[in-house]
């Protein structure tokens, strides 16, 4: 609790009310804690239907915000300071609450959730469960071999801006996620797809367990990417389940946030609940 209040600490009151570091607690500890890790530029008002779900079933539920998301401005530009160490750290702090929360953990995350719930699986032995929705491993328009080498050049290079839909800009929905991202920040994002997997290559992840849900029609991730880290594990012994969405069923990358426009979450939340569940 002492972990979760400094997280919450944390949350200024620049932080949109939405997007703050809720735990949804049963006042005890139970047997099942759950970390959900939302996306880049969301904040945890993302995962929240998903959570109460888990909190309704006598889960307790911690969904951190991230280092620099979740401001009321969202054309902020602090998030340009974003570097992979914040957001590993606020990932172990936030496993090891739920450490102390739940006899079992688990830890699931979308994109660069799913990334940074594949670093606990790597590297903490009390994660019982790591699920990892459309984890960011590598994206489509980059070649694999230059994958960390991009990374690296734009955090040399001068920052700019770029919007996730240049035809809606800052019109686009939710209103709580930023509709524009900073190289600078977004380098974070490669560092630590490649953290992972350089770890995965070393050694088997301390995770009992791990599912991994792909998503067919994802617009810019590269599921190859997904599928070499899935095989380092298997490769070492490791418990790996995996599930993709058909590009037939249309889906968004975001494959959580009810707000988004192209969401399906009929579809889409009874697979991940099964495997959070386990």
């Amino acid at each position: 609790m002492r972990i979760v209040e400094r997280l919450q600490a944390s949350d200024g009151p620049e932080v949109n009310p939405l997007c703050r570091t809720r735990l949804y607690s049963q006042g005890h500890r139970v047997e099942r804690a759950l970390v959900l890790l939302h996306g880049f530029t969301n904040c945890p008002q993302q995962f929240d239907a998903v959570g109460r779900q888990f909190y309704e079933r006598g889960w307790n539920v911690l969904i951190p915000r991230y280092p620099h998301h979740g401001f009321a401005n969202r054309l902020n530009t602090t998030i340009s300071t974003l570097r992979a160490d914040d957001l590993i750290n606020l990932a172990d702090e936030s496993a090891g609450a739920a450490h102390g929360l739940g006899e079992r953990v688990t830890v699931a995350g979308l994109s660069l959730g799913g990334s940074l719930a594949g670093h606990l699986a790597q590297n903490h032995d009390f994660v019982a469960r790591a699920v990892l929705i459309a984890p960011m491993f590598g994206v489509k328009w980059i070649p694999k071999a230059a994958q960390r080498s991009i990374g690296r050049a734009a955090v040399a290079a001068p920052n700019f801006y770029v919007w996730w839909n240049p035809r809606l800009k800052e019109h686009l929905p939710p209103t709580y996620g930023y509709p524009r991202f900073s190289t600078h920040a977004y380098a974070a994002l490669f560092d630590i797809a490649a953290r992972v997997t350089e770890a995965a290559r070393r050694a088997k992840p301390k995770a009992a367990g791990i599912a991994i849900i792909t998503n067919a029609n994802d617009p810019g991730l590269d599921n190859r990417f997904t599928e070499d880290v899935a095989e380092l594990w298997r490769a070492r012994g490791a418990d790996v389940t995996a599930f993709e969405f058909p590009a037939s069923d249309h889906l968004p990358h975001d494959l959580i946030d009810p707000l988004n426009p192209e969401q399906n979450t009929a579809l889409v939340y009874p697979v991940i609940t099964r495997l959070i569940s386990g």
